[in-house]
């Protein structure tokens, strides 16, 4: 689901940080192989939630939804040392593809 016209889009993936290759293979496996792949957060928001969480800086994170752990892998960069993200989603038939990228994750 487009809800910015093309150019608007174009203009703000230009001018935003680039996916690190983790998140872009997230990414790019979320829309060739699991259902409904609008539901995945993407690049710009993702880099959204990474800058509010660096600015941030939580120590814990709820986030309800996981999806494909995309947010989850943007919002963890911004945590404290010693931080824990707690996500849920109630989807078991995607679970292993989601942890498959956070054993990857540092």
């Amino acid at each position: 689901m487009d809800f910015l016209p093309a150019n608007i889009s174009a203009y703000a993936e230009a001018f935003t940080s680039p996916e690190s290759e983790l998140l872009y293979q997230l990414n790019r496996n979320t829309r060739a192989h699991i259902m409904a792949p609008r539901m995945l957060s993407g690049h710009v928001q993702g880099r959204f939630l990474s800058m509010i969480s660096w600015m941030i800086r939580p120590r814990r994170i709820l986030e309800i939804g996981t999806y494909t752990g995309y947010s989850a892998l943007c919002l963890a960069e911004g945590l404290t040392d010693d931080g824990l993200l707690i996500t849920i989603d109630h989807n078991e038939e995607i679970e292993e593809f989601v942890r498959s990228y956070w054993r990857q994750s540092p």
